[in-house]
C-alpha cells in the first residue's frame, strides 16, 4: 500500500489535471462569501477527482472538501482543496495550486501541494521532512521584520469588519498553501493572514514546520491570525499581528 505522502501526491496530480482540462472552457463562475471567494466548474472537477481516488485508496478515511464533500466520520481525515486561488486561474495568473492533506485529531500528518505551473510539487510527512520534487526543503533563516519578505491575503469575509489597513497593512492575492510552501522553501520569510480554514492552513503548516520553520495560531476577536515564518522572523510577526486582533 501507497504510503500517505506519496497518497497525498497522487491525488493532487489528479486533480490539477482535472482543473487543466477545464480551463478556457465554461467554468459557471459563481460568487461565495466575497468578490474574491469564487468557485467554479474546475474547482468542483478537481475536487471531485481528488474525492474518487482517496476513497478508493483508503475507504475507512474521512474526506471533506473546500466545495462540499463530505464523506465518513473516522479520526483520520482528508482535506481537499481542489484549487486554492480561484481567481488567478480564471484569469490566467500562473499562481494557484491544488492541496490536499490528511490530518487526525487537528494534527497534519502528510501533505502534497502541486503548483501546475510551474511543474512543482511540495510534499512533507510528519517527523520525516519536506521536499520539493524529492528534494529536502529548508526555511530561510530569517532576520528583521523591516527586510524580511512576508506574504498576507486580506480578503473582506475574513477581516470580519475591521479595515485591512488596520488589519495589517500589505495586500496580495495569494493561494494560501501555495505561498506556504514558498516559506518552507525558503522564497519568502513570512506568510499570516487571518481566519484561515483548516485545508488552507494545515497544509502549508506541516511543510513549514517539516522544513525547520515556525507556526502558531494567533487567537482573538474578531481575528486569529495564522502566521509561519523563519525562526529569525517568527516572533517579529507574531507580536505585529498580536496587535492586530
Amino acid at each position: 500500500m501507497a504510503s500517505d505522502r506519496d497518497l497525498a501526491q497522487r491525488a493532487v496530480r489528479a486533480g490539477a489535471a482535472a482543473a487543466q482540462r477545464m480551463a478556457g472552457g465554461e467554468l459557471d463562475v459563481r460568487r461565495k462569501t466575497s468578490a474574491a471567494d469564487l468557485v467554479s466548474a474546475a474547482d468542483h472537477a478537481s475536487e471531485q477527482a481528488i474525492v474518487a481516488l482517496l476513497r478508493a485508496e483508503r475507504p475507512d478515511d474521512a474526506i471533506v472538501g473546500e466545495e462540499g464533500a463530505s464523506i465518513g466520520a473516522g479520526s483520520r481525515r482528508w482535506l481537499v482543496d481542489g484549487l486554492d486561488g480561484t481567481v488567478n486561474f480564471l484569469r490566467a495568473i500562473p499562481q494557484w495550486c491544488v492541496a490536499v492533506v490528511l490530518e487526525e485529531d487537528g494534527e497534519p500528518l502528510a501533505t502534497a501541494v502541486l503548483d501546475p505551473s510551474r511543474g512543482e510539487l511540495f510534499s512533507a510527512a510528519r517527523s520525516d521532512g519536506a521536499h520539493r520534487d524529492g528534494v529536502a526543503l529548508r526555511v530561510r533563516d530569517g532576520g528583521p521584520l523591516r527586510e524580511a519578505v512576508l506574504s498576507s491575503f486580506l480578503r473582506a469575509d475574513k477581516l470580519r469588519g475591521t479595515a485591512p489597513a488596520a488589519a495589517f497593512g500589505r495586500l496580495a492575492e495569494a493561494a494560501a498553501s501555495l505561498e506556504l510552501a514558498w516559506v518552507a522553501a525558503g522564497h519568502i520569510d513570512a506568510w499570516a493572514q487571518p481566519n484561515v480554514d483548516d485545508w488552507d492552513w494545515l497544509p502549508g503548516r506541516l511543510l513549514v514546520a517539516e522544513a525547520g520553520g515556525s507556526v502558531a495560531v494567533v487567537p482573538g476577536d474578531p481575528l486569529t491570525w495564522f502566521v509561519a515564518a523563519a525562526p529569525g522572523t517568527f516572533e517579529e510577526v507574531v507580536a505585529l499581528v498580536s496587535a492586530r486582533r
